[in-house]
């Protein structure tokens, strides 16, 4: 959920040491089934008990029947305690974490109760989204979404956020207008400087636009940038053609990026 609740006493300590600022969303681990925490030892039983008729089942047409009938309860099973294994609902571990978004950074649980702290205007943001899609007859149905973010400290720590927490749809684009705003004025000035910013395979002056083979197509050749089926493409006038193209996932502040570009196209 997005309502601000209250952080851990070491959460708190972590964002009061960041200077972050007011807390203003909270997001819990996902669950795919809703259910009242007092219901939690239920849903335990009840997926235990249906995990192990799975697997018993299997077993017993293994022995009685033959191997070939057995396969399909015995991987339904497998795959089924798999699932029940990574319930937020069966590990109070995981259902205990959170997804804090403050005013000028966000705190995050990594792998049990270690926190990863960082500013906006000091992270390195790097996002994937994956939409699969069935294409049946030239129709495309979207059919599921991935998503993860990946935040890079100064000191070099990472962190992994994914879709463990619930509501990818909003604290992505959340954490990346955050970023966005605490770091174009910087780079817009370091550029109108004469300075030159890399966002991985790209970099920005006042020059042009560099790619990762080092060619620089000057601005007033520029004709559009643009992220298109998750490649970030850089086209020049005149020409259909990309003539840069590299995956979003690997462009690092990919909002700030494309809010320079389109400063810079406009000069």
């Amino acid at each position: 959920m997005t309502v601000p609740t209250s952080p851990s006493p070491a959460a708190h300590t972590l964002a009061t040491r960041h200077r972050l600022g007011n807390l203003q969303h909270t997001f819990r681990p996902d669950s795919e089934i809703g259910i009242q925490e007092k219901y939690r030892i239920w849903f335990i039983i009840g997926s235990l008990v249906g995990v192990a008729a799975l697997l018993g089942g299997g077993v017993l047409l293994w022995v009685k029947v033959h191997w070939g009938v057995a396969i399909f309860p015995l991987w339904i099973g497998v795959v089924a305690a798999w699932l029940v294994g990574q319930s937020p609902l069966f590990r109070p571990g995981l259902a205990a974490r959170r997804l804090h978004l403050y005013e000028h950074g966000l705190v995050v649980n990594t792998s049990g109760s270690r926190l990863f702290a960082a500013r906006w205007e000091r992270v390195l943001l790097y996002q994937e989204t994956v939409q699969e899609v069935i294409d049946y007859k030239g129709t495309r149905t979207p059919v599921s979404r991935a998503h993860a973010s990946q935040l890079v400290a100064p000191g070099g720590q990472k962190v992994r956020i994914t879709d463990v927490y619930a509501g990818s749809h909003t604290w992505a684009p959340l954490m990346a207008e955050a970023v966005a705003r605490a770091q174009v004025e910087k780079v817009w000035k370091l550029v109108r400087q004469g300075g030159t910013v890399g966002f991985g395979p790209y970099k920005l002056s006042g020059a042009g636009v560099t790619n990762a083979s080092g060619e620089v197509l000057p601005w007033r050749d520029v004709s559009e940038v643009a992220v298109r089926g998750g490649m970030v493409c850089v086209w020049r006038a005149g020409q259909t053609k990309a003539w840069a193209a590299s995956q979003a996932q690997k462009v690092p502040n990919l909002l700030v990026f494309l809010t320079v570009v389109d400063d810079l196209c406009r000069r």
